[in-house]
Protein backbone atom coordinates (compact mmCIF):
# COMPACT_ATOMS: atom_id res chain seq x y z
CA UNK A 1 0.00 0.00 0.00
CA UNK A 2 1.38 3.21 -1.08
CA UNK A 3 1.70 6.13 1.53
CA UNK A 4 1.03 9.70 0.38
CA UNK A 5 2.30 12.63 1.98
CA UNK A 6 1.07 16.20 1.27
CA UNK A 7 4.32 18.25 -0.46
CA UNK A 8 2.93 21.19 -1.71
CA UNK A 9 0.06 22.79 -4.37
CA UNK A 10 2.08 23.42 -8.25
CA UNK A 11 1.22 26.45 -10.58
CA UNK A 12 -2.44 25.18 -11.37
CA UNK A 13 -3.64 24.50 -7.91
CA UNK A 14 -3.15 20.96 -7.61
CA UNK A 15 -1.75 19.26 -4.66
CA UNK A 16 0.87 16.94 -4.76
CA UNK A 17 2.29 14.05 -2.75
CA UNK A 18 5.05 12.32 -2.57
CA UNK A 19 5.00 8.22 -1.45
CA UNK A 20 7.35 6.13 0.34
CA UNK A 21 9.49 5.83 -2.15
CA UNK A 22 10.61 9.19 -3.64
CA UNK A 23 7.40 9.48 -6.29
CA UNK A 24 5.22 12.22 -7.12
CA UNK A 25 1.49 12.15 -7.38
CA UNK A 26 -1.16 14.60 -8.43
CA UNK A 27 -4.48 15.29 -7.60
CA UNK A 28 -6.17 16.19 -10.22
CA UNK A 29 -9.23 17.16 -8.79
CA UNK A 30 -7.75 20.11 -6.83
CA UNK A 31 -8.09 19.23 -3.47
CA UNK A 32 -12.23 18.47 -3.69
CA UNK A 33 -14.01 16.02 -2.58
CA UNK A 34 -12.10 12.24 -3.61
CA UNK A 35 -8.52 12.53 -4.70
CA UNK A 36 -7.84 11.66 -8.29
CA UNK A 37 -4.10 10.79 -8.28
CA UNK A 38 -1.89 10.54 -11.22
CA UNK A 39 1.60 9.60 -11.58
CA UNK A 40 3.65 12.68 -12.81
CA UNK A 41 5.15 13.22 -16.43
CA UNK A 42 9.35 12.93 -15.20
CA UNK A 43 8.01 12.84 -12.11
CA UNK A 44 8.74 17.22 -11.60
CA UNK A 45 7.28 18.66 -9.19
CA UNK A 46 5.54 21.32 -11.92
CA UNK A 47 4.89 18.01 -14.00
CA UNK A 48 1.79 16.84 -16.11
CA UNK A 49 -0.31 14.49 -14.42
CA UNK A 50 0.19 11.00 -16.56
CA UNK A 51 -0.88 7.60 -15.94
CA UNK A 52 -4.00 7.23 -12.95
CA UNK A 53 -2.63 5.51 -9.40
CA UNK A 54 -2.96 1.57 -8.98
CA UNK A 55 -3.71 -0.44 -6.39
CA UNK A 56 -4.42 0.98 -2.47
CA UNK A 57 -2.77 4.08 -1.37
CA UNK A 58 -3.05 6.00 2.32
CA UNK A 59 -2.94 9.57 2.73
CA UNK A 60 -0.75 9.58 5.65
CA UNK A 61 -0.13 13.88 6.12
CA UNK A 62 -3.38 15.81 3.88
CA UNK A 63 -3.24 19.24 2.55
CA UNK A 64 -4.37 21.82 5.09
CA UNK A 65 -7.72 23.32 4.01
Amino acid sequence: MRKLQFIGVDCWSRPVYKDERGKLWKDTNLGRGIPNFCSVVNDEFEGEPDMPIEGEYEIVQKMEE
